[in-house]
C-alpha cells in the first residue's frame, strides 16, 4: 500500500518548532539559567502529569480527549510565539493572531488532526476534559517557577523586568508579605483550580467528582510546592544507582 505523508511530516515539523519556542514567563522574569523550559517541555510535562494522576481521577473522564487537548493546546504558538499581554500586546490582538493560526492549522491539517474541534473546544472549555487540562496547565506554570526557585534565589527587583509585570498588584502585595516568586506563582495559579456551580452544571458532573478532580490536582501541586525548601529538584539524582549513571553527561 502506498502512503503520502506530506502533510503528516509538515505537521510534525511544526510541532518540532515548539522545542525551540521558550516559554515567555521565565524570559520576562529574567531567570538566570543555562536552559529555560520550552513549549515542547511544557506539553510533555502535562502529558506526564495527566498520566501519573489518571488513576486518581473519575473513571468517566475521556483521556483520549485530554491527551489531544494537551498535545494541541499550544501548537498555535509554533506560529505566533508565546505571547503575553505584559509585552504590551492586547488580549484582543493575541486572540486575533491566535485565531489566524488556528484557522491555518485547521484548514491545512484538518485531515490529519481535527484542529478545528480540538483547539476551539479547548479555548472555549467546551467539556470537562478541557477544564481539567486548563487546570493542569495553570498548575504547571507554578511548578516551573518552583523548580527555578529551588535552584537559586530569583531576583524580583531586576531592572530589566517589565514594570507592568513587577508592579502587578498581586505581585507587589505578596512581595510585601515576604513571598518569593515560587510562592507567588503557586498561590496565584492554585486559585484557578476550582469549579463553579455553573461549570458543574454545564459539564454534567456531580459535585463529588468535581471535588475529587480539584483535590487531586491541588494535592499534587501542594506536594511539589513542599519540596521547594528542601531542594528536592536539585537532590533527586542522589538516589540514582551510581552504576547506572556511569555514562550520564548531566550528573
Amino acid at each position: 500500500m502506498q502512503y503520502n505523508f506530506n502533510k503528516e511530516v509538515k505537521l510534525f515539523m511544526i510541532f518540532d518548532i515548539l522545542g525551540d519556542t521558550e516559554r515567555t514567563g521565565p524570559l520576562l522574569w529574567h531567570i538566570d539559567r543555562k536552559r529555560l523550559e520550552d513549549v515542547k517541555n511544557h506539553v510533555l510535562d502535562l502529558l506526564i502529569m495527566a498520566r501519573i494522576l489518571r488513576k486518581h481521577f473519575p473513571a468517566s473522564l475521556n483521556f483520549d480527549r485530554i491527551n489531544d487537548y494537551i498535545i494541541c493546546h499550544d501548537l498555535p504558538e509554533a506560529i505566533t510565539g508565546d505571547i503575553t499581554k505584559f509585552e504590551g500586546i492586547s488580549v484582543e490582538e493575541i486572540e486575533r493572531v491566535t485565531n489566524i493560526a488556528i484557522e491555518y492549522l485547521s484548514t491545512t491539517f484538518g485531515s490529519v488532526l481535527d484542529f478545528a474541534d480540538t483547539l476551539n473546544s479547548y479555548e472555549n472549555r467546551i467539556d470537562i476534559e478541557a477544564k481539567v487540562v486548563n487546570m493542569l496547565d495553570k498548575v504547571h506554570s507554578s511548578i516551573t517557577f518552583i523548580k527555578y526557585q529551588s535552584e537559586q534565589e530569583i531576583d524580583m527587583n531586576n531592572q530589566n523586568i517589565i514594570s507592568d509585570l513587577r508592579n502587578h498588584p498581586f505581585v507587589v502585595k505578596k512581595i510585601a508579605e515576604g513571598k518569593d516568586l515560587a510562592d507567588i506563582f503557586f498561590e496565584y495559579h492554585l486559585k484557578t483550580v476550582s469549579f463553579t456551580d455553573e461549570e458543574i452544571e454545564r459539564y454534567g458532573i456531580c459535585s463529588e467528582d468535581a471535588n475529587k478532580i480539584v483535590n487531586v490536582i491541588r494535592t499534587f501541586a501542594t506536594e511539589i510546592y513542599k519540596q521547594k525548601s528542601n531542594g528536592a529538584w536539585s537532590n533527586i539524582k542522589e538516589d540514582f544507582p551510581p552504576e547506572a549513571m556511569k555514562y550520564n553527561r548531566n550528573k
